[in-house]
């Protein structure tokens, strides 16, 4: 079997890169090592997994076809609230102020993974292979050739690039020899979904508290995602408690900007490390989405950050002949121009981190200051809402919402 591009992962990033290169006219072959369940069901509306998208996310989205089927799944956020426990700094931003009708939306993960499933099973440029698991792989000088079991079933791949998609702990990476950087946080991160007895704001909030960062994304039915950061003795400690005592200790955090939360969904906790690779690109191979980068979810950035990855592997692989030389070239600028990105991504993550999980009194004052300071400097913050919004270092042709002809 052969294909002009084959993709290892067949998750969120993986079915939107399958979509995004099918739109060229090429030829997609998708490995995925879990089965699709026969029907996709969508779990309580309290237990529901949610992701938020940037601005340019919703545009690559919309690009590829994708967002129709969407944004009924989705609450916008026009308003975005930061501020710090305890202290008077806030700093507010505005969508109208930006000139947009909203910064980004939250969309339930069912949703946005079943509308990409559909569409990818509806193609006739992508053939799903799964569940498929990666024996071995070679790389030669015109193709790579992929080695594969399926059932009990031995079976082999070649295509011209490969596309590594499968997640933090990527096997594909580590077969490639690309070396990564982990930096553990010490820290937990507890989700779970709220309702409120409130009609929607349409605001998102994020609270640095002396714990870690806490943040609160609308969802729709008047309900809100929380991610809530804290030590992981903490996080246990928390997630033994009843809802309702989970709720005051929720209260004393975060206040009450949204009244009082009526019911409390399913709490899961997960530990938070950032995991980075050290080179994205190895012969005709390429790192898309957490085998590439898994961040700190206090800005909201890895999925957005992976769709990006996507959008701009696009323009890399588009009107060249891959079996020639200059697909070395493109994927070494792809390389070159996603660094930047991810670079500056990692280190604002990394800095609120460090800024806003030290509990020393002088800093907290400082921290508040600033906070008060940039809401009153309207270029700085519109500034640093556009780079949250995706566009801070460059913008591929999908990021302006318009598949290219």
């Amino acid at each position: 079997m052969s294909a002009r591009l084959c993709i290892v992962g067949g998750g969120l990033v993986g079915l939107a890169a399958a979509i995004a290169i099918s739109r060229q006219g090429r030829q997609v072959s998708l490995l995925e090592a879990r089965d699709y369940p026969a029907e996709l069901t969508q779990p309580q509306a309290l237990d529901a997994r949610s992701i938020a998208l940037s601005y340019s996310s919703v545009q690559i989205l919309r690009a590829l076809g994708l967002w129709k089927n969407i944004q009924s799944h989705a609450a916008p956020i026009r308003h975005i609230h930061v501020s710090s426990a305890g202290h008077f700094g806030v700093t507010r931003l505005q969508a109208d102020a930006l000139g947009v009708d909203a910064m980004g939306q939250v969309v339930e993960y069912e949703a946005l993974f079943f509308a990409l499933l559909t569409l990818a099973q509806q193609d006739d440029n992508i053939d799903l292979i799964l569940p498929a698991k990666v024996a071995s792989f070679e790389q030669q000088d015109h193709h790579v050739t992929l080695h594969y079991r399926r059932g009990q079933q031995s079976a082999s791949l070649q295509a011209e690039v490969l596309m590594v998609a499968d997640g933090a702990q990527s096997s594909l990476r580590a077969k490639l020899g690309i070396e990564t950087e982990v930096l553990d946080y010490r820290q937990s991160a507890i989700i779970t979904n709220l309702e409120t007895a409130q009609p929607p704001n349409d605001c998102a909030y994020e609270r640095f508290t002396r714990h870690g960062p806490l943040a609160l994304l609308p969802l729709p039915d008047q309900r809100y995602a929380l991610v809530w950061t804290n030590s992981p003795a903490r996080c246990d400690e928390l997630l033994k408690l009843p809802d309702d005592q989970f709720l005051q200790q929720l209260y004393r955090q975060f206040g009450y900007r949204l009244g009082y939360f009526s019911a409390v969904g399913q709490r899961t906790r997960f530990d938070l490390k950032r995991t980075r690779a050290r080179q994205l690109v190895n012969a005709r191979s390429v790192l898309v989405g957490n085998a590439a980068n898994t961040l700190h979810p206090v800005a909201g950035q890895g999925f957005n950050l992976a769709l990006r990855d996507v959008a701009q592997l696009f323009d890399a692989l588009s009107d060249i002949d891959w079996s020639g030389p200059r697909l070395e070239q493109s994927l070494a600028s792809y390389q070159q121009a996603r660094l930047k990105d991810q670079d500056r991504v990692v280190r604002a993550g990394d800095g609120l981190v460090k800024l806003f999980s030290n509990d020393l009194p002088v800093l907290n004052h400082a921290r508040a200051a600033a906070l008060a300071a940039l809401d009153c400097c309207s270029p700085l913050k519109h500034e640093l809402a556009w780079q949250g919004m995706g566009y801070g270092v460059g913008c591929s042709s999908l990021m302006r919402g318009e598949m290219p002809r």
